[in-house]
């Protein structure tokens, strides 16, 4: 039996209008739902829970600040559409990449990345009004620049101005 041709435009990236309708991606600004596709295009039948988002990938789709790399990765979590299934990262010690995961889409076991298999969450179901989506946003990102200790710079003529 001869194999199905591929279609000569390549693959396409699937997001459902149930997750498109909701408060979760209503909340979220361009540069996150972006970052939310381009990771989607790196999504095949298993891999979900083994999806690296480095700046070096993204790159390749626009994304061009860290800082805009790192918000939109937080707003994502934040609003229940993707989760990270393994920490990476200088500061904790290692070498590696964060590792994300799509709450839409079961995740089968990737055991040399140490990621288990879990079954679909659907976390960003959880909001029922915008306000609540916008809020843990909002929360996560004051959580994220106080830990990191990052202050709001004075305006022109202050002590933290460069001379």
């Amino acid at each position: 039996m001869a194999k199905k041709p591929a279609d000569p435009r390549g693959g396409h990236v699937r997001i459902y209008w149930e997750l498109i309708d909701s408060m979760a991606w209503r909340a979220l600004d361009w540069s996150s739902v972006g970052l939310y596709v381009a990771m989607r295009r790196k999504l095949q039948s298993t891999n979900n829970g083994n999806l690296s988002c480095t700046l070096g990938d993204m790159r390749h789709y626009g994304m061009a600040s860290s800082a805009t790399l790192a918000k939109a990765l937080r707003a994502l979590q934040a609003v229940g559409l993707i989760g990270m299934t393994r920490q990476g990262g200088i500061a904790f010690g290692q070498k590696l990449c964060s590792l994300y995961r799509f709450t839409d889409v079961e995740v089968f076991e990737h055991p040399k990345v140490g990621v288990k298999a879990m079954k679909a969450t659907h976390e960003w179901r959880q909001f029922t009004t915008l306000g609540q989506a916008n809020a843990a946003i909002h929360a996560a990102h004051v959580t994220t620049k106080n830990a990191l200790g990052l202050q709001k710079l004075k305006g022109i003529g202050s002590k933290n101005e460069a001379s």
